[in-house]
């Protein structure tokens, strides 16, 4: 087995341009396939979307930084129509990245890329000032570079990647290691796990977030999310679906952001999420610790606002059960009554800490 060094480089961005979060990763594989094995060296790209898992414990932002920031040693941020939402600490979950990050490594370890092609009609303009804002407040620093097309971003990025490796390999600031890289936790609102939860058992994963004069409804599976005109209530089911959207669990279908999807990495953590929420459910059905429960009772009160079919809860509680997870009692129609096990009850109590949101919907 090779030893070497592993540089691990953080992307940084808003919803708006994920196309360019993709060409990073390319531009990195194609640096890798150059220069790995001849200077046992690898670059990792890291993003929230593929080294983040569902949990809790603190806010989303500072678990981020804390938990993946840290560990990385370069950071590319990339901004074009949206900043993103605001944080405790700073005016968007990337700003707050880019900050830490410049005072913890170094302005010379942050990739500050502005996105200069036409702003989208359905842009929202208040975001899009604030990157307007936040661009001209580093301009003196002369901290970024300007692209209009993807294949100018690629270009930019490949030149600035080699200087910055040179640097970083000169310098010798790393020791030699083997290590696989780790699999890092981030938070999720209850906002968020609820949004995740219903979209993924709805017949289309579609979030819709309609923007009306009396206020704004956030909703899928055909359950309204939303105290609508309230907007303490708007502002929190919105910060859930901005969320899904950075950790890459929902993607935008280009309507004016008003239509979103989950993506296949939005499918998986949602499974997660309804395996807790269906043991949770069994475990305050069953009497006693070696009574079976019906799948047919699980199914009689509603989950988060909405009913779910019997088929359904099969289909999830068969998965649970080939997890070794639960155990199963079959008939001619398929699974009919199950209970926990001693890995079930465990899985419970790893993940007590984890909240769901109840809709607020006053329909």
């Amino acid at each position: 087995m090779q030893n070497g060094i592993i540089v691990r480089v953080f992307i940084a961005s808003p919803g708006d341009v994920h196309v360019e979060r993709e060409e990073a990763c390319r531009v990195i594989q194609e640096w890798n396939a150059v220069h790995s094995l001849p200077r046992s060296v690898i670059v990792e790209p890291i993003r929230v979307e593929t080294h983040s898992r569902a949990v809790q414990g603190g806010h989303p932002q500072d678990l981020i930084n804390g938990q993946l920031l840290e560990r990385c040693d370069l950071l590319v941020a990339i901004l074009w129509s949206r900043l993103g939402t605001p944080t405790a600490k700073d005016l968007s979950g990337t700003v707050q990245e880019i900050h830490e990050f410049s005072e913890s490594k170094g302005d010379d370890k942050v990739l500050l890329f502005f996105c200069d092609r036409p702003i989208p009609n359905a842009a929202d303009l208040e975001q899009v000032q604030a990157v307007r804002s936040f661009k001209d407040s580093v301009k003196s620093d002369g901290l970024y570079l300007q692209y209009t097309e993807t294949e100018e971003f690629a270009r930019l990025f490949r030149q600035q990647l080699d200087l910055a490796m040179n640097a970083i390999l000169e310098g010798n600031e790393f020791a030699v290691t083997a290590t696989e890289p780790e699999r890092r936790e981030v938070t999720l609102l209850p906002e968020a796990c609820s949004i995740l939860a219903v979209a993924s058992v709805a017949e289309r994963s579609r979030i819709s977030l309609s923007r009306m004069r009396a206020g704004h409804e956030l909703s899928a599976g055909g359950i309204c999310f939303t105290n609508t005109g309230d907007e303490r209530s708007e502002a929190k089911w919105e910060g859930g679906l901005e969320q899904l959207e950075q950790c890459g669990f929902a993607e935008d279908l280009g309507y004016k952001r008003e239509v979103f999807r989950l993506t296949r990495e939005g499918y998986g953590a949602a499974d997660e999420l309804w395996h807790i929420l269906l043991l949770r459910r069994i475990e305050s059905l069953q009497k006693g610790e070696y009574d079976y429960v019906d799948v047919s009772s699980i199914v009689e009160d509603s989950f988060l606002g909405g009913k779910l079919t019997i088929p359904v809860v099969r289909e999830k509680v068969d998965a649970l059960g080939q997890l070794e997870a639960l155990e199963l009692v079959a008939s001619d129609g398929g699974t009919s009554a199950v209970r926990l096990n001693d890995k079930s009850r465990k899985t419970l109590r790893e993940h007590d800490w984890l909240e769901f949101a109840e809709p607020e919907s006053d329909e």
